[in-house]
């Protein structure tokens, strides 16, 4: 994206830094090239800086032009954002406008040339997996709900076979206040999911989060707000189920204050697509303080406060022919009151499953759940060695060598607490990974193993593999 770091010189490609002198500068009108899906009122908004004067010094100018710039580019709807300045020999300074000055001004425009970036797009994805027979995710995004550049997400995750069963929707609005680095978030869920094979169970979660979401950089996201969440467990296992979890049959509503601190420094592969990162790191910080009670008896209720925080660096070697990621992610609860079962099986933390723990079956390292949690992880990439696999000459170098031979060793554990519990899982897997825009797949073989325990339930070693097909449809 262009952000004029040079618009002086191109000032003086236009002589006024050369004509003005001392003169002052009177702006006659602003232009927009481009942009034409978006209201009147919206760029009225983004170039408030611009509209607060008529008269300017060149310097006074630059730096509103500027401002204007940054309100455009942190809506995150533009492409490309460019402006000059040009003499404006064809507008006459109004007559009603006093003349304090001893030179004349000279007659200014602003012109600012946009290229939007596709603002609405389908997409949809099959995949399929060693936990999943099929599952279906279909995503809707409008970004440009009113003219305002106020955007709209649907999305629909659904899984038909037992008995990893679910459905998952949810539908976010993000709508950009006066000043665009500020967005009122709403984000609506419900989720209906068969928990029977590892919690012995059925859970269902209804309800949102309302908030402000600050945008500092391109890198660095604030978010704070409240959430409000009907959750319900049912179809209790009566014989194999925990007490833990029976104790929370029936519908409990969770209130709470949330707050996320997200910072991204990723470079990729091909910063298009964004298919692979290559170099870089992204950190993020969830906190939450939350109020559970059960809806038909109010006097059974508890408040915890939950962190959890997850880190990702990744390092790449020899033109990107060694690509080496290193994870780490650790969280806890406090509850209020130690003397009281406050925590609600859904706020608990697990691990297990091939997005989670590979290696280990979904949820099994500590089917129960616990209150504290850690996994650190390792992941060494390689390119296919061209006597295996050589890429079309016609492939775009950033798309070249989507094929990874990759070897992966994680380490971690779930306890209500780390510090009195010794044991653990570790896993350790070499496998192959292909990435594109619309296909993806991953096969490795693992072998897995509990630290300090003979219980060997939820290991799953051997091949494990995820595929996943998309496809989309995208407009400007």
């Amino acid at each position: 994206m262009d952000s004029n770091p040079n618009l002086k010189s191109k000032l003086q490609t236009q002589h006024i830094l050369e004509e003005s002198g001392s003169h002052p500068i009177f702006l006659t009108r602003v232009e927009v090239n481009g942009g034409e899906q978006f209201s009147d009122t919206f760029f009225e908004k983004l170039l408030t800086p611009l509209f607060e004067h008529g008269d300017y010094t060149l310097t006074q100018l630059v730096d509103c032009i500027h401002q204007s710039e940054a309100r455009l580019i942190k809506t995150g709807v533009f492409s490309d954002i460019s402006a000059r300045l040009q003499p404006d020999f064809y507008s006459n300074i109004p007559a009603y406008i006093k003349k304090y000055n001893k030179e004349k001004s000279l007659r200014t425009k602003v012109v600012f040339n946009l290229e939007s970036i596709n603002l609405n797009s389908i997409d949809g994805f099959l995949n399929f997996n060693t936990e999943d027979y099929l599952n279906i995710k279909l995503n809707y995004l409008d970004n440009n709900v009113n003219q305002n550049a106020e955007l709209l997400n649907i999305g629909v995750d659904y899984n038909p076979y037992k008995p990893n069963d679910h459905l998952i929707a949810n539908a976010k609005i993000l709508s950009t206040l006066k000043n665009p680095a500020y967005k009122l978030m709403l984000d609506i869920s419900h989720v209906q999911q068969n928990n029977q094979i590892w919690q012995k169970a059925n859970e269902g979660v209804t309800g949102g989060i309302l908030g402000v979401l600050y945008n500092h950089s391109d890198k660095l996201n604030i978010f704070s707000g409240v959430s409000l969440y009907n959750r319900s467990v049912y179809d209790i296992d009566e014989s194999s189920a925990s007490d833990d979890l029976k104790s929370f049959n029936g519908d409990y509503l969770k209130s709470s204050l949330v707050n996320q601190i997200s910072l991204n420094k990723l470079n990729y592969l091909n910063p298009i697509t964004k298919n692979f990162p290559s170099g870089g790191y992204d950190l993020t910080l969830n906190n939450e303080i939350s109020s559970n009670q059960e809806q038909k008896n109010s006097i059974n209720h508890g408040e915890f406060i939950k962190s959890a925080l997850s880190y990702n660096y990744y390092k790449s070697l020899f033109n990107n022919y060694i690509t080496t990621r290193i994870q780490a992610d650790m969280g806890a609860i406090f509850p209020m009151d130690s003397n009281k079962i406050t925590v609600h099986s859904s706020d608990k933390f697990y691990l297990g499953g091939y997005n989670s723990f590979s290696g280990f079956t979904r949820n099994s390292i500590q089917p129960q759940g616990g209150l504290q949690f850690y996994k650190l992880q390792g992941t060494i990439y390689s390119k296919i060695p061209k006597f295996l696999y050589q890429p079309p000459s016609h492939i775009p170098s950033d798309d070249q060598n989507p094929l990874r031979f990759y070897a992966d060793g994680i380490i971690g554990n779930v306890s209500n607490n780390i510090m009195d519990d010794d044991s653990g899982a570790i896993s350790g897997g070499v496998g192959l990974k292909y990435f594109s825009n619309w296909a993806n797949l991953d096969i490795g073989y693992y072998v897995s193993q509990r630290v300090k325990s003979d219980n060997n339930i939820g290991i799953k070693d051997g091949l494990q593999f995820s595929i996943s097909i998309g496809s989309s449809l995208r407009t400007s």
